[in-house]
């Protein structure tokens, strides 16, 4: 006896997939905001599942635990992040112009958007009840920085005898200072910061490489 399987039709099938992908973008929206007012260690998934007015069950649906979540939302911040800072640093050229743009960008971001950065870079891994290796988002962006140091070193428009990695980090530790100032001194702290790394980059005689050196890509991947 054959048995016919019955197919669900093409606009059914888009209907519920339209369906997950909209309660998905619901979860992420109300945990952006949680993660962002609450921080991770006290919001937690049914109080996402809440907040984007869908059942408990329809958050593991869609994520595994609250950690992954919130590397989900952390990736989106990212992403969201590199696009913004990607149309500042196209129309610049050369480190300290970059470097300028660069610093402004991130201002206005954390403007735009208050508490996303500084929930987007909680370290999540060190608290993974099984173990799982979650690069944190502030571990990336130290990494890039590192990549855009060798890069720079290669053309002549860097020092050469840094230790990338180290001074990756050292370059996101002082930006993340320095945010703490204050927005009142905005002018200030831009104009500190990229003095100071510029400084502590170029080497002396390199002004025509560092100038027309398109220091870091454009935007933060």
């Amino acid at each position: 006896m054959k048995v016919t399987v019955l197919e669900e039709p093409p606009e059914a099938i888009a209907r519920v997939d339209r369906r997950k992908a909209e309660s998905r973008q619901r979860l992420l929206k109300a945990a952006r905001n949680l993660f962002t007012e609450r921080g991770y260690h006290a919001t937690r998934p049914q109080d996402i599942a809440r907040a984007a007015d869908v059942g408990h069950g329809t958050f593991y649906l869609h994520f595994a635990d609250k950690q992954a979540c919130f590397l989900a939302f952390a990736e989106e911040a990212r992403a969201e992040l590199a696009a913004f800072v990607g149309t500042r640093l196209a129309a610049s050229e050369g480190i300290e112009a970059r470097l300028r743009a660069l610093m402004a960008a991130l201002l206005d971001y954390a403007d735009e958007h208050p508490g996303v950065l500084k929930a987007a870079m909680t370290d999540v891994s060190v608290i993974a009840s099984d173990r799982r290796l979650a690069k944190p988002l502030i571990e990336r962006w130290a990494e890039e920085w590192a990549d855009a140091i060798r890069v720079g070193a290669r053309v002549g428009a860097i020092y050469d005898d840094y230790d990338a990695e180290v001074a990756g980090h050292a370059i996101l530790g002082l930006i993340r200072g320095a945010a703490g100032c204050g927005r009142r001194r905005r002018h200030e702290l831009i104009d500190t910061v990229v003095r100071f790394l510029v400084r502590g980059l170029v080497p002396p005689g390199a002004a025509e490489e560092a100038g027309r050196h398109n220091f870091l890509r454009d935007g933060t991947s």
